[in-house]
């Protein structure tokens, strides 16, 4: 059997030649018969099929393409047993010359090795059989990844093939021959230069010498025009050879002896002799850097791959990372502490891969020959030939080679020993993952005291020390950049009048940070310009649209969205970006600026044509995506919440459900930032602000509010109040309303009850106005609870009532029965806990029925104060362990803390001290770190205190009811008094002060 992928995908057996089957089938087999004797796992084969978009059943569509591709070979005569199963996948067991694409990849090594031989004629006839071997585009048709990649690797193999006989038919004395096909070759594909090369050569060997140089002029008029760019040294020498009339182009490669170094032969003492002469040692290195600081742990790694002598392949560290973050610093410091391994010298070579012009591997070479003895005229003039002269060269030799700003592996694959004794080091800000690294070092930014070090170095210890604050503030506005750091420093150095602090003010200002962070010829805003000016239209475009809103960082789904792109396209130009190293990664899809590449982004000037994507508009996209997202996630946190409804008119499409509430929640607490950073953006932009703006704007965080316990609810009420002042003053009564009661809410958690009176009167005010009736029944509530807290429990019982009446107006039944727990509440702390209840009953229930945790939880928690009020313990108890049950399932850390500190004052009741010592450590652990909870804090810090006294731990009781004493206090609750009781009047005046 014969299988066939060079053109549409087919099989030979003995009685047909047959299609591989429906195109899906077809993918298959090519994924498989191209790694013939290799097994391919299911995940894998999945990838190569569908790529990302695999469907659910794509583990059974691939099995029943591989029974069906089976019998399709069992019905034509054909082995069917060449796709072998294997663990957990498949392996393709037919020999691989049976495979036409790996027949022609081995003519193509069997032709090198002939022309490494000298057997040219054989040579040429290999390479006849291999391209003879296409029919058509490779995988003609056939869907997926792993095809379309194939396709561009085959395609181009036949390219190469095409062009190494070309070469070989005018080595062989053949120009005349090769003239029309080589015409025609460089007519579809005017972009490749080493076509225009042999056309040169065979035109002049063929006596038109006039005409060859025309072919020239074509070849740099073509590549001006196209790529901007000028023809490459190698045609360039071969022009002036051409001018020249030079002799050695007209004599065939039969009559002439290979230019070839022979390799060194083993001597004693290292040294030897090419066949060209002495055998020079190259010392190319540039100087080490003095001040050079930090990176110990890269420089270690890097070290131990460069001087491991029981290495069995070429050593190669790569090291990579953005511009300025000290790439060529770390691989010269680690070149010369590794060059004594290499006593055969070093080779240096920039090569530009930031730049328009960057250097080619033929140029590398040539100096690289020319430095180790081989005479410019032995030099071969293609880069293969170059490349093999290379690591024959040093074959046996031992030299450490440092390629500094590479921009891709196909700049450096040429450059490559062969020989197993030499080291490489290549940095690049882009990892090169088609270049074989023993180790890689991905290099972040300086950490505080690194930056500090280099600080101190060049600008002054004792100068940096005595300002060390300021310095640390410095190397913040620099965002620990080395190459930042090292401006900072140098401009310290050059202006001893100056202080660390006057430096760090004029750094503090965004607008001007980039302009301050030059000195001499070194310039931060340099380095991001290099990578700027390597992308495409769309890749500068998504770079400068998403500076503004990508804070801290930006989802793959969101910038979607900002750029009005698809996932795929976004993701393609955000992930050119990171490889540009313009972007970083830190997780995928997820995607962030350095900040100083940020303040860069945000300095660039936009394109006439670019009023589509200007700062305010990406905004306002994200918003809209934002809140499709956010409206989703309320519903799970409280579903059948009417405010959802009121959230979804503001959107034109529903919002993209999640899978769960843990789902949802983790969306909420990794977007909130970026989330609210955008509202800013929008309060912040041009003209006047737009209502319908800063409803959604509302919207938005009143959505989010509802996970107050997961996200940094304190700085969203920050943003909140900027809305609502600016709302206020639009007229936007229902934005104003929504934003004032986040703001109240807020202030609430946090227990100061004076500012959340404040906002929660001008909440229902402003939504009496806008009839906003949903929130406003929530505003009532947060009113009756801040009556509750300062003991006012008739004001607690009317505010209750008015948010009752209106739940039940609007059918709100979830806010209902919250509403009906909180005057529980108030009933209980009244002394009036037998009425209350059969309301907590009453809401459990309907709660369970609901399926809402978060209000189960809160129920189970109220019930449970009633029953211990009730003076009925056990049953208490009952119900505060299975509030802690919920809130462990459900991840409701608040709740739960809560829930320990009343069963703690339960228990010590029941005389169970040790565990309610236990309880209550937890709950005051808890809420330390919870500063917006102050006075579930003190509640905690309080029944500890009673527990500890109960405990005979007088010491420590009277340090908590201190400290509970000092968190009332400060948040202006009544329950100061009672804690103030525990202690003598001393304690008592000290904590006051």
């Amino acid at each position: 059997m014969e299988f066939f992928v060079l053109g549409a995908v087919g099989i030979r057996t003995d009685d047909a030649v047959v299609s591989g089957g429906s195109p899906q089938q077809q993918a298959t087999l090519a994924a498989l018969a191209l790694r013939a004797g290799h097994v391919v796992p299911l995940h894998e084969l999945m990838n190569d099929v569908w790529g990302e978009a695999a469907p659910g059943s794509a583990v059974m569509i691939l099995r029943t393409n591989v029974w069906k591709l089976r019998k399709l070979l069992e019905n034509n005569g054909g082995d069917s047993q060449v796709l072998a199963s294997a663990n957990d996948g498949y392996r393709f067991t037919a020999e691989p010359l049976r495979i036409d694409a790996l027949r022609a990849e081995h003519l193509a090594t069997e032709a090198a090795h002939a022309r490494k031989a000298e057997r040219y004629d054989e040579c040429a006839e290999l390479l006849s059989e291999a391209v003879a071997l296409w029919r058509g585009e490779p995988l003609a048709g056939v869907p997926g990844p792993f095809a379309d990649r194939q396709r561009s690797r085959l395609a181009e193999l036949r390219l190469n093939l095409l062009e190494e006989r070309f070469d070989l038919d005018i080595l062989l004395g053949r120009p005349a021959q090769v003239i029309p096909a080589l015409t025609g070759f460089i007519k579809e594909r005017p972009l490749r230069e080493r076509p225009y090369g042999f056309l040169m050569r065979a035109l002049f060997a063929a006596g038109r010498q006039a005409d060859a140089l025309t072919v020239f002029a074509d070849a740099r008029d073509v590549l001006a025009a196209e790529l901007g760019l000028d023809p490459g040294p190698e045609l360039q020498l071969l022009h002036q050879r051409i001018l020249q009339g030079d002799p050695a182009l007209l004599a065939p490669v039969r009559t002439q002896a290979p230019a070839v170094p022979a390799a060194r032969p083993k001597d004693p003492d290292g040294a030897g002799r090419s066949a060209t002469g002495a055998f020079a040692r190259p010392a190319q290195l540039p100087a080490d850097v003095a001040d050079f600081s930090g990176r110990t742990n890269a420089l270690a790694t890097l070290r131990t791959t460069l001087t491991d002598e029981e290495r069995g392949t070429l050593a190669i560290a790569t090291v990579s990372g953005m511009g300025g973050i000290g790439k060529s610093a770390l691989a010269l410091r680690v070149a010369h502490q590794v060059k004594d391994a290499y006593p055969d010298g070093q080779l240096y070579a920039d090569l530009r891969g930031t730049s328009a012009d960057a250097t080619t591997p033929a140029a590398v070479l040539a100096g690289f020959l020319s430095a180790l003895g081989v005479p410019r005229q032995e030099i071969p003039s293609s880069v293969e030939d170059r490349a093999r002269l290379f690591r024959t060269v040093l074959d046996d030799r031992r030299v450490l080679l440092l390629l500094d700003d590479a921009r891709d592996t196909a700049q450096v694959k040429p450059l490559l020993p062969g020989a197993v004794r030499c080291g490489v080091i290549v940095t690049s800000r882009a990892r090169l993952a088609g270049v074989p690294s023993g180790s890689h070092v991905q290099l972040a930014e300086f950490t505080r005291d690194e930056a500090l070090s280099l600080l101190r170095h060049i600008a002054g210890a004792e100068r940096i020390d005595r300002e060390e604050s300021a310095a640390e503030e410095l190397v913040g506005a620099c965002a620990h950049l080395p190459l930042a750091v090292r401006i900072v420093a140098a401009r310290l150095s050059a202006r001893p009048g100056w202080t660390v602090a006057q430096l760090a003010e004029r750094l503090a200002d965004e607008r001007r940070r980039l302009t301050e962070l030059q000195a001499d010829d070194l310039a931060v805003a340099a380095v991001f310009e290099l990578g700027y000016r390597q992308l495409t239209r769309e890749q500068a475009r998504a770079f400068r649209s998403l500076a503004p809103v990508a804070w801290p960082s930006i989802s793959l789904e969101a910038a979607s969205a900002a750029l009005d792109l698809s996932e795929r396209d976004a993701e393609e130009l955000l992930e050119a970006l990171v490889d540009a190293a313009l972007l970083e990664s830190p997780e995928p899809g997820r995607y962030r600026y350095h900040d100083l590449g940020r303040d860069f982004a945000l300095h660039l000037p936009r394109p006439e044509d670019a009023s589509a994507d200007d700062h305010f508009t990406v905004a306002r996209r994200l918003l809209h995506h934002l809140l499709h997202r956010a409206a989703a996630a309320f519903q799970r946190m409280v579903p059948g919440d009417p405010v959802h409804s009121t959230i979804a008119e503001t959107v034109a499409e529903p919002g993209n459900a999640f899978a769960g509430l843990a789902e949802a929640r983790e969306w909420v607490v990794t977007e909130s930032d970026c989330a609210v950073h955008t509202v800013r953006l929008l309060l912040r932009g041009p003209g006047s602000p737009d209502p319908v703006l800063l409803t959604m704007a509302a919207d938005l965080l009143v959505a989010l509010s509802s996970f107050g316990q997961d996200i940094p609810y304190a700085k969203m009420a920050v943003t909140s109040a900027e809305l609502a002042d600016t709302a206020t003053r639009a007229g936007a009564h229902r934005a104003a309303g929504r934003a004032h009661f986040i703001c109240g809410n807020a202030a609430l958690q946090a227990t100061r009850l004076r500012q959340a009176r404040t906002h929660s009167e001008l909440a229902a005010e402003a939504c009496r106005r806008a009839g906003d009736r949903t929130i406003l029944q929530q505003a009532c509530n947060d009113l009756g609870v801040i009556a509750q807290f300062e003991q006012r429990y008739d004001d607690a019982a009317a505010h209750f009532d008015q948010a009752l009446a209106l739940a039940r107006e609007q059918g709100q039944r979830s806010a209902e029965l919250i509403t009906t727990l909180n005057a529980a509440l108030a009933r209980i702390r009244g002394g009036r806990a037998a009425e209350a209840l059969p309301s907590c009953e009453e809401a459990l229930a309907a709660l369970r029925t609901m399926a809402d945790p978060h209000g189960v939880a809160h129920a189970l928690c109220v019930r449970g104060q009633a029953l211990h009020e009730l003076n009925r313990p056990h049953e208490a108890l009952d119900s505060y362990t299975e509030c802690l049950k919920v809130c462990e399932a459900e991840r409701i850390p608040g709740q739960r803390a809560q829930a320990h500190y009343r069963s703690a004052e339960t228990l010590r009741v029941l005389g169970r001290i040790e565990a309610a010592l236990d309880m209550a450590g937890q709950a005051v652990s808890y809420f330390r770190t919870t500063p917006d909870r102050a006075r579930d804090r003190g509640y905690a810090l309080l029944i500890h205190a009673r527990t500890s006294s109960d405990a005979g731990q007088l010491e420590e009781a009277r340090a908590h009811a201190a400290e509970a004493l000092e968190v009332f206090t400060k948040a202006g609750l009544p329950e100061a008094a009672e804690a103030a009781a525990r202690l003598k009047p001393e304690e008592q005046s000290a904590c006051a002060t």
